[in-house]
């Protein structure tokens, strides 16, 4: 059984952050019940398409949720989202702050419909304040976060990933997650907000921001992008970490350069931080002149720790992620062929299956109104007024 099975979890959000969010709840076993507007999550429309609605954001995304298609314009389409929630444990949204109180569906409205509800609020800088209306995506948070990489020239770089939407998704997950957790002890309802901003900053604060933690202090930060940069061997890359003695030791015999450790500007991990410029131009020449294999294989007899620099189309033959089947090739009845990653949380060895799919637009609109009590007459009446919808070959 999975930790999460009996939770029922109405998810308003769109996107990526809340998506990913009820994406990890799915995968532990809660119903996640996809509110879309009749067009479809935007998210559809992101990455790789394989066919009309099925991107790779989507189906990554999205796997094992029911979708119904509310329009939320229509008091109809909002009066049935009032008859789902009786029946939810957690809604999320990430509707700019006062959106929901302008559709009437403030915390308070929901609250009196179901008063030990949960309701999880994902914005992109909280709920008050100067930039709370702002429209918030995920490279304006990398922007506003610091969440970037500045090169030589002072130019600022994003990441080539939505990195802070889906930072946000992983502190909305637990923190809803929790307050599930507090309702059993308490029984009372509970309001989370995550702003992008404060989970991203949160996020970069450990390392990224690290020169900001002690105001005062008399050394500085090492730019762990260069510490960190790939090494080029002579076919590919790899990367190194050496923080201990040892592994330093270690990197010393692999590129045949003992000498390294008598030499005071790397005599512990500060100071080679500090002249790390200086012991990459010494031995990059040494590195580039073995090839990835040799490298690897020389620097794990060292006790150093490294890795291949991997690309993308060389993840599912990986060979601890194919020792894990960790990537999936599935079969999509509308996008066909769809690889996909397992759930990574696993309970007593066990993790969800990939049965499920990512749904069409609307799919289950009629399972989802019958679980909550709606009749085939109100239903039927919902379908002609135009406030749900459905696929349009059913």
């Amino acid at each position: 059984m999975l930790p999460l099975e009996g939770i029922t979890v109405i998810d308003l959000t769109s996107v990526v952050a809340g998506p990913l969010a009820t994406q990890i709840m799915a995968q532990q076993g809660a119903r996640v019940w996809k509110i879309e507007p009749p067009e479809g999550d935007r998210a559809r429309l992101l990455g790789a398409i394989a066919a009309p609605g099925f991107s790779s954001a989507h189906v990554a995304l999205n796997a094992g949720k029911q979708s119904i298609a509310l329009d939320l314009a229509r008091a109809e389409g909002r009066a049935l989202l009032c008859r789902l929630v009786p029946h939810a444990d957690l809604l999320i949204h990430n509707f700019r702050p006062g959106v929901m109180e302008r559709l009437g569906l403030g915390t308070a409205a929901l609250h009196a419909l179901r008063p030990d509800l949960v309701i999880a609020r994902i914005s992109g800088f909280g709920q008050d304040g100067p930039m709370c209306g702002t429209r918030a995506y995920d490279p304006i948070i990398q922007a506003e976060s610091g969440m970037v990489s500045w090169d030589d020239s002072g130019e600022p770089t994003l990441a080539p990933q939505w990195i802070c939407d889906k930072t946000a998704g992983l502190y909305a997950a637990q923190a809803a997650t929790a307050a599930l957790v507090a309702r059993g002890r308490s029984g009372e309802g509970t309001v989370v907000d995550i702003s992008m901003l404060e989970a991203a900053v949160a996020y970069g604060w450990i390392d990224l921001h690290g020169a900001e933690v002690f105001p005062d202090a008399p050394s500085r930060m090492p730019n762990i992008a260069a510490v960190y940069r790939p090494w080029a061997t002579a076919d590919g890359w790899i990367v190194v970490v050496m923080l201990s003695q040892s592994e330093f030791e270690g990197w010393a015999r692999a590129i045949g350069a003992l000498e390294l450790l008598s030499d005071p500007r790397y005599a512990d991990m500060v100071t080679r931080f500090l002249h790390w410029d200086d012991l990459r131009a010494f031995s990059a020449p040494r590195v580039a002149a073995m090839t990835t294999s040799e490298a690897v294989e020389r620097l794990a007899e060292a006790g150093v720790p490294c890795g291949v620099a991997n690309r993308s189309a060389v993840l599912p033959d990986h060979a601890q992620l194919a020792h894990d089947d960790f990537v999936a090739l599935t079969d999509h009845p509308q996008a066909g062929p769809v690889r996909r990653a397992r759930a990574v949380a696993r309970f007593d060895g066990a993790r969800a299956g990939t049965d499920a799919h990512a749904p069409r637009v609307g799919e289950h609109g009629r399972a989802i109104l019958a679980a909550a009590g709606l009749d085939a007459a109100e239903i039927a009446a919902a379908l002609a007024m135009g406030a749900v919808h459905l696929p349009e070959e059913i």
